[in-house]
């Protein structure tokens, strides 16, 4: 979470584009508190991270 970039913007952009869809899938929004900008993400985050993505696509998809 970055202080010059609040989250209720990606809250918003979240709602409308969900609101803008056609059908009922579902949307993920990820919001890290602990994150910054530039490289060396540790590799803890680097996993939650695909295991997060992972876990939207099972479900997503029903298997």
């Amino acid at each position: 979470h970055d202080d010059r970039v609040v989250p209720a913007h990606s809250f918003k952009f979240a709602a409308a584009a969900q609101a803008a869809q056609a059908g009922c899938n579902p949307m993920i929004i990820r919001i890290d508190t602990k994150a910054g900008h530039g490289a060396g993400k540790p590799t803890a985050k680097q996993i939650e991270e695909v295991a997060d993505r992972w876990g939207f696509l099972t479900k997503a998809l029903k298997m």
